[in-house]
């Protein structure tokens, strides 16, 4: 991403769901729909994803989940890493 399209990206992110315009739903759905970890979905699937995605900044050593607990969401790494057992994952340039 370059820095005006992902900060325009996170900013509509960043809205309430219910305050989101046209506009931020279409740069949303324009960043999804060019990851490739998300390029097996039907648009009506991203589309959704678009109403009820949210952006989430968390600091080091912040856990996410714990062992044996029922996830409620899922997240789409855009920077920095996260340990999942053991293992580093990196977020992907774009």
């Amino acid at each position: 991403m370059t820095g005006a399209t992902e900060t325009s990206f996170k900013l509509a992110l960043k809205k309430p769901p219910s305050l989101r315009s046209a506009e931020d739903l279409h740069t949303i759905y324009l960043h999804l729909y060019h990851m490739d970890v998300l390029s097996h979905l039907r648009e009506h699937q991203l589309r959704s994803m678009c109403t009820s995605g949210r952006y989430e900044r968390h600091d080091a050593n912040h856990v996410l989940f714990y062992p044996d607990s029922i996830a409620t969401c899922w997240y789409i790494l855009l920077s920095g890493s996260v340990f999942v057992k053991e293992h580093m994952y990196l977020a992907r340039c774009w």
